[in-house]
C-alpha cells in the first residue's frame, strides 16, 4: 500500500527535476526577463516596473503545464537601492500539482565610473509545493478481485503528502554600463528541501549562473532604411545545476518600438540509458519573440520549437504573453530610445 504511494511521489519527484531548470526560469525570452537568472537585475537603471507573464509548457500531446509569473521593482534612488518581488506559480492539473515561489530581492547600487556601475543584491523566498491527493490512488482504494477503485483512501500517508514548503536564499551582482552587462548568481544556497516526506530530504542542489550581454547600434550614421533608434541586444546566460549545464542564448533587434528576436536554448543532462549513465550535449530548443513598446507599456509574444530526444533530455515547446508596465517619470519620454541596457535613470 505505502510502496505504491511512495513508487508515485517518486514518479512525481524525479519528474520535475529533468525540467527544474524550467521551473525556475523555463522563459522564453530570458533576456527580458533576466531577473529570474540573476535578481541583481532589478537595480538595472533604477527602474520601477511591474510586469505579468503567462506561458503554457507543453509536456505531450495530452499534458501541458501552466505557468503565472508577476513581478515587481521599487528603486530608492537618494538612498542607492532597489527592491524587487516576484512570485511564480506552476500548474500540472492531471496530477492536482501546484508549485510557487515568492521572492523578495535587496540590490545595492555601487558606481564605480562615470559610465560604469555595480550592482551586488539578496534574495530571501519561500518555495512551496501542493499535492491533490485526490487525483492519487492509493493501494486501499484499489479492489483487485472487482476492479473498483474506491473515492477515499483511509492511508495514513496521504495527508503528509499534501504539502512541502521551504526556505530559499540567493546571492548576485551584475557589472553593466550602455553597452555591457555581466552577471553571476547563487541560487539555493541553503538547499532547500522539496520532499513531501521529510524524513527522506529532496534537496535542491546550489545553482550556478553566469550572464553576458552586449548590445549593439545597428545604425550609427542614422541611415532612412532602419529607424534611427536601432539595435541589437545579444545575451548568453549559462548555468550549472547539480551535474547538469545549460545555456540560453538570445538575439534581438529593436527597431524603434517594435523588436524581434531569436532564442536557443541547449543543455548537457546526465540521463541512464539502457542501464547505462549517458550523458551528451543538445539543442532543446529554438524559439521566435515579438515584441511592442508603447509610451510605458511593453509587449512580448514568444514561441519556441522543441528539439525533442526520447531519453534525453526534456525540451518543451513553450507559448508566452507578457505585459510590462514602466512608471519611472521619465521614461515615458524616452524619445523613441528602447535600449535595453541604460544608465539614463541613475542620476
Amino acid at each position: 500500500m505505502k510502496r505504491l504511494v511512495h513508487i508515485t511521489l517518486l514518479i512525481v519527484i524525479c519528474y520535475f527535476p529533468k525540467y527544474t531548470y524550467g521551473q525556475d526560469d523555463y522563459i522564453v525570452n530570458q533576456a527580458k526577463f533576466l531577473q529570474k537568472s540573476n535578481p541583481s537585475f532589478y537595480g538595472v537603471n533604477q527602474l520601477n516596473r511591474v510586469g505579468v507573464l503567462y506561458n503554457s509548457i507543453k509536456v505531450n500531446d495530452k499534458l501541458a503545464m501552466d505557468n503565472k509569473y508577476v513581478f515587481g521593482s521599487l528603486a530608492f534612488q537618494d538612498k542607492n537601492f532597489s527592491l524587487g518581488f516576484d512570485i511564480n506559480s506552476f500548474k500540472l492539473n492531471d496530477i492536482g500539482m501546484t508549485t510557487s515561489m515568492a521572492n523578495l530581492i535587496y540590490v545595492y547600487k555601487i558606481q564605480l565610473s562615470n559610465y560604469t556601475f555595480f550592482l551586488p543584491g539578496i534574495s530571501v523566498g519561500m518555495i512551496s509545493s501542493r499535492i491533490n491527493t485526490d487525483n492519487l490512488v492509493f493501494g486501499d482504494q484499489l479492489s483487485l478481485a472487482t476492479g473498483f477503485i474506491a473515492t477515499e483512501t483511509q492511508d495514513r500517508l496521504a495527508p503528509l503528502i499534501s504539502n512541502a514548503n521551504d526556505f530559499d536564499l540567493g546571492a548576485s551582482f551584475i557589472i553593466h554600463n550602455e553597452f555591457f552587462l555581466a552577471g553571476l548568481s547563487l541560487k539555493h544556497l541553503n538547499k532547500p528541501n522539496i520532499s513531501y516526506n521529510k524524513d527522506e530530504p529532496v534537496n535542491k542542489p546550489i545553482r550556478i549562473s553566469v550572464q553576458g550581454g552586449y548590445e549593439f547600434n545597428i545604425n550609427p550614421y542614422e541611415r532612412r532604411f532602419l529607424p534611427r533608434f536601432s539595435y541589437l541586444y545579444t545575451f548568453i546566460n549559462i548555468v550549472k545545476y547539480g551535474e547538469s549545464t545549460y545555456i540560453g542564448l538570445g538575439e534581438e533587434f529593436q527597431f524603434g518600438e517594435f523588436a524581434i528576436g531569436f532564442t536557443q536554448q541547449a543543455s548537457m543532462v546526465k540521463s541512464i540509458q539502457n542501464g547505462v549513465e549517458a550523458s551528451g550535449f543538445s539543442l532543446n530548443n529554438i524559439g521566435l519573440t515579438l515584441g511592442l513598446a508603447l509610451e510605458n507599456f511593453d509587449f512580448g509574444i514568444n514561441y519556441n520549437f522543441s528539439n525533442r530526444k526520447p531519453g534525453q533530455v526534456y525540451a518543451p515547446s513553450i507559448f508566452e504573453l507578457s505585459i510590462i508596465f514602466d512608471f519611472s517619470i521619465y521614461r515615458r519620454n524616452n524619445r523613441g530610445i528602447y535600449k535595453k541596457l541604460q544608465i539614463d535613470n541613475y542620476y
